[in-house]
């Protein structure tokens, strides 16, 4: 007898039906918030570059918001040398972001890279016209993809174990 395949199995479909679920609750808030999905979807892979644990999502959480919060520096930085020192600015200031950023990768709580980096591409796609209450509403919509990544996460995980009982 051949083993049915995992995308047939009633818990492939019961952890796919949770993360349907939770995506499409988080991406509604954000649409009724009038705040970018898009973002929100950061937060929740930021979350599954490490799943495992509350602590985990709070760390990849602060990883994400730390890298929109250097973008903020980085982008003003970039528009006040740009007229100075002209395009050396931009290669100099993304090897400073760069150079910290990895240098963090062995630090606890902020050694995430790769929230890191998502923070920082969430800044630079997202152009807030206003940097004060555009960073705070990236902060706030990629923290709620973190939080539902964990929600997801957790629940599968619930379930997976009420299998083995």
């Amino acid at each position: 007898m051949t083993a049915q395949p995992q995308v047939l199995s009633l818990k492939y479909s019961r952890d796919t039906l949770i993360a349907a679920t939770i995506a499409s609750t988080a991406a509604f808030t954000c649409f009724v918030a009038d705040l970018p999905p898009w973002a929100m979807f950061v937060g929740w892979v930021a979350f599954f570059t490490q799943p495992a644990s509350l602590s985990k999502a709070v760390t990849s959480g602060v990883c994400v918001a730390l890298g929109i919060l250097m973008g903020m520096v980085a982008g003003t930085l970039n528009t006040i040398l740009l007229p100075v020192v002209g395009n050396i600015a931009f290669a100099a200031i993304v090897f400073s972001v760069a150079f910290i950023v990895v240098s963090l990768r062995g630090m606890p709580i902020i050694g995430n890279i790769i929230a890191w980096f998502l923070g920082l591409i969430t800044f630079f796609a997202a152009h807030p016209d206003n940097l004060v209450t555009g960073v705070i509403s990236l902060i706030a919509v990629t923290s709620l993809g973190t939080f539902a990544g964990y929600c997801c996460f957790y629940l599968q995980s619930l379930t997976r174990k009420n299998d083995s009982d």
